[in-house]
């Protein structure tokens, strides 16, 4: 076998030196990971209508645009407006069309914007495309997180952790401003006693797109938690509303987790998306309402660097990761990559990893198994043992 410093030839490509080892003795777990069908093919759940609104909402701030016709780059955020109201979105007929990219028209010229790698053909990550992505990096499981803009994907979900047994943990949904209403939580129910979903995916910004000023503890929700907690699974969070005003609403609705957080001891929960918004986070970095927040037993976070910071392998994300780690402890933080999106917008999927396994130098081996697979694992109460 051909060798090179730390790293072995496989005929396929190079890998690390001594992954094989380490990787027989840990169960290596993206907390953050997506599959999905053609975008904008789901029908199921929210209207089709509002789902595309959706979709143009969160590109609201993308400044990366290519004239059709010529190819020319523009830097002009076309998609950009000073409101949180989705009627006051710009009239540009935001369209999904294929390989990762979405279409704008503006003064009668097309733009193409690229939302995710040009890798993905027809606008689709199949579980097979994901299973082979993990397999090349390696990683033994992801867990399915699933925003509205995907669609409702618990049947989905179900398909792809049958077909592929023990690689798959699914999330399922609500619909947040009708989370109170009885046919959404026994839809809930079915996703996780039926499908096998094995948690919930809750985001605050349908919230603010409907103009609905709603506090996480408003009793309207009493119900819901109650059903989580009687299902005993965990609440995934997504807590940033996308708003205009984005500071000040993600410091309000830290404050409100806080709260529910000492209201809701026995219902454990992961802060998603790399705690602050990269929108966001070199203005407030980590404040210490977050890191209070994290001091609750019952509150974990997923960690996602690469989106953060501009070079691999990032060193202000290095810094940022062992300071949270000091502040908290390698217990409370969960690897996630947020892929296939991060895929070639970021880095790699493997440079992802590496990102802790080779270059975070300041966490032991025992860190690193707790935040790349152990404390994912422990949350779902899976075997954190290698058994593939």
């Amino acid at each position: 076998m051909t060798q090179h410093g730390n790293m072995v030839f496989t005929g396929s490509g190079w890998v690390t030196k001594g992954t094989s080892e380490s990787h027989k003795q840990i169960k290596i777990i993206d907390a953050h990971y997506h599959i999905f069908p053609r975008l904008g093919s789901q029908d199921k759940g929210i209207n089709p209508e509002l789902r595309l609104k959706l979709w143009q909402f969160h590109s609201r701030e993308y400044n990366n645009f290519w004239r059709k016709d010529n190819g020319e780059h523009s830097t002009t955020q076309f998609l950009r407006f000073d409101s949180n109201n989705l009627d006051d979105m710009p009239n540009v007929n935001f369209r999904l069309t294929d390989y990762g990219q979405a279409e704008i028209t503006v003064d009668g010229v097309d733009y193409i914007m690229q939302l995710y790698p040009p890798s993905l053909v027809n606008n689709e990550a199949p579980p097979q495309r994901m299973v082979a992505e993990m397999n090349l990096a390696g990683v033994d499981m992801g867990v399915l997180q699933c925003d509205h803009v995907y669609g409702d994907l618990d049947e989905y979900f179900a398909g792809a952790m049958k077909a592929y047994p023990s690689r798959f943990i699914g999330l399922g949904q609500i619909w947040e401003p009708e989370a109170d209403e009885p046919g959404r939580l026994k839809n809930l129910e079915r996703s996780i006693c039926e499908y096998g979903n094995k948690g919930l995916y809750f985001s605050v910004e349908p919230f603010s797109v409907l103009q609905q000023d709603v506090t996480l503890n408003d009793p309207k929700f009493d119900a819901l938690w109650s059903l989580v907690q009687r299902l005993q699974i965990p609440i995934f969070w997504f807590i940033d509303d996308r708003t205009h005003d984005r500071v000040v609403m993600f410091t309000r609705r830290v404050a409100e987790l806080h709260e529910w957080a000492q209201r809701h001891p026995d219902i454990q929960s992961v802060i998603t998306h790399g705690l602050v918004p990269a929108a966001i986070i070199h203005d407030i970095g980590i404040p210490n309402e977050i890191i209070r927040l994290l001091n609750h037993p019952n509150v974990f976070a997923e960690i996602l660097f690469p989106v953060k910071w501009p070079e691999y392998p990032y060193p202000g994300g290095q810094q940022q990761l062992k300071s949270l780690r000091d502040r908290v402890g390698a217990h409370k933080l969960l690897w996630g990559t947020d892929s296939p999106f991060g895929m070639s917008m970021w880095c790699t999927y493997r440079q992802a990893l590496d990102f802790i396994r080779l270059h975070c130098v300041f966490l032991s081996k025992e860190e690193k198994d707790l935040i790349l697979g152990g404390n994912t694992a422990k949350l779902f109460g899976i075997e954190h043992d290698h058994t593939r």
